[in-house]
């Protein structure tokens, strides 16, 4: 993971976990001086913006390749295990999980109070 100011056209720093060696498919969410994003490690990650140093990071059964939605304080994303994760944004705690039986690599959308997500056997969730 990299951050660059745009404006000065120079990277700002770098996370690259030294225990885990996976990759990052999932985009960033950014909210309160915090990148949240998932990993083929199978955790999610939260970093400071500023640093890039680790804040917290939160364990799932299977890789997340899902992007993170933040709202409210809190994160959700996906996991191949089947699970749509609720997290605290400040803690990493988790809050609450929907087990929808099937891997979740999409990415959930809120709207209208509703967030919205499929799994991997092509059911549609919307949850709120």
């Amino acid at each position: 993971m990299l951050a660059f100011d745009l404006e000065r056209k120079r990277r700002i720093w770098r996370y690259a976990p030294q225990d885990r060696q996976f990759p990052f498919y999932s985009s960033a969410a950014i909210s309160s001086g915090r990148v949240v994003l998932g990993g083929r490690d199978k955790f999610v990650h939260a970093l400071d913006a500023t640093s890039g140093q680790p804040i917290w990071t939160f364990a799932t059964r299977a890789r997340v390749d899902s992007s993170p939605v933040i709202a409210g304080g809190r994160v959700y994303v996906g996991s191949s295990d089947g699970k749509l994760y609720v997290l605290d944004l400040a803690s990493g705690k988790k809050l609450a999980e929907f087990d929808a039986g099937s891997g979740i690599t999409t990415s959930p959308a809120i709207a209208a109070g509703r967030l919205v997500i499929s799994s991997q056997d092509g059911v549609i969730y919307a949850l709120g």
